[in-house]
């Protein structure tokens, strides 16, 4: 680690500042409200693993006759001087899943990423086809075209929406990021290689969150044992590709991978909303089932299924979503039997396993995602 020592001691605090006792008390409570919206957020558009964010580690640059520091702040600078940014990128996912979700036997799916800086703020829109999201770092709107059913967020944080993608909306958020997180990590291994013009930087990442429970391993880039690898123009410091790749078993499977990377392109409105779609607010989530377990709130949601009871799935889910997405396929469903609630990976979510069987006799068996509301109720985030 004698490598990393001037990145280190630039980053180390001169001075001993404290915090006084009111201003801690006011961190807390700012703190405690961002995760409730959080919480809010992602319970509605979130699926399993909305709220995963990849824990980005510093990949040192040390190319011949330069600093680490040095070949960072103009890496930085370099990319930080890119008004506007075009990328395809092809991620193993469902075209209508949340935008962190991966799987290892899916097809690639083409993502289509701009983004504009103005001024202090940027301007982003992500696009896969079946979902889309947009922000302009006041607020988020993301939807399904196919359901015409979106979800406006204030105040969003893009992590949360977006996972790992949220760190190439600009790849000069590559970097930053890295440097910020490198330090007082040791679950990863760092690699940096000088080929002909570029600098390839490679890090070896342990999973993050708790898998007593295996069932989110590998369903996010956060939550798997992954290889990134990023391509750099060692002359104008700019990005030029990456890959992400999920170590299973003895074997690298390649679940994300930067097609191209184009500077200074603007394509149209970047924050352009599609007509014809209908915005729900994020903030305005049910108050959810008090009072219950995991596993008997589970029963009653999928019970209210068979005479489709509203009295019940608005406490839940909102009126729309269930609606526009669920009541066509579960309306009529009856439950079978209900498993014991378990959690996985890095969310506040608690799955409970079921069978259903559906109008036309078939069964599905799968894990119904809970969450707790800020009421401290159950309601549904995802496994449907």
């Amino acid at each position: 680690m004698d490598d990393y020592r001037e990145i280190r001691e630039m980053l180390k605090p001169r001075r001993d500042i404290k915090a006084s006792d009111e201003l801690r008390c006011k961190v807390r409570m700012v703190l405690e409200r961002e995760r409730r919206r959080r919480m809010a957020r992602r319970w509605l558009f979130g699926g399993v693993s909305l709220g995963a964010v990849a824990a980005v580690l510093l990949l040192v640059l040390l190319p011949s006759g330069l600093s680490a520091k040095e070949f960072l702040v103009e890496a930085i600078d370099a990319l930080g001087r890119s008004e506007c940014v075009e990328m395809v990128v092809d991620v193993r996912t469902r075209p209508v899943e949340n935008f962190g979700y991966i799987g290892l036997d899916e097809d690639f799916v083409t993502h289509h990423i701009y983004a504009v800086r103005s001024d202090s703020l940027l301007m982003w829109r992500v696009d896969k086809g079946e979902r889309v999201a947009t922000g302009d770092g006041k607020e988020i709107y993301t939807w399904l075209p196919a359901l015409k059913l979106g979800m406006h967020i204030d105040n969003a944080d893009k992590e949360n929406v977006l996972g790992y993608l949220a760190n190439l909306l600009t790849p000069r958020q590559i970097l930053q990021a890295e440097l910020e997180n490198c330090m007082g990590n040791d679950r990863a291994e760092y690699k940096m290689e000088k080929k002909g013009a570029d600098v390839v930087l490679t890090v070896h990442a342990a999973p993050q969150g708790d898998f007593g429970n295996p069932y989110l391993l590998n369903s996010s880039i956060a939550e798997s044992e992954n290889v990134r690898r990023y391509v750099i123009d060692a002359g104008s410091k700019r990005l030029k590709s990456a890959t992400v790749s999920v170590v299973s078993g003895s074997r690298e499977i390649v679940v994300l991978k930067v097609v191209s990377v184009d500077y200074g392109l603007r394509q149209g409105e970047i924050c352009r909303l599609a007509d014809g779609i209908r915005f729900v607010e994020a903030e305005n989530q049910p108050g959810g089932l008090k009072g219950l377990s995991a596993e008997e709130a589970a029963g009653l949601v999928l019970n209210a299924f068979e005479e489709w009871d509203e009295s019940v799935l608005d406490k839940v889910m909102t009126h729309e979503m269930s609606d526009a997405a669920y009541r066509e396929k579960f309306r009529g469903a009856k439950l079978k039997s209900i498993g014991r609630s378990f959690m996985s990976g890095m969310g506040s979510s608690v799955f409970v396993p079921y069978t259903l069987e559906l109008r036309d006799g078939s069964l599905l068996r799968h894990n119904i995602s809970l969450q707790k509301a800020d009421s401290g109720g159950w309601v549904v985030a995802g496994g449907l």
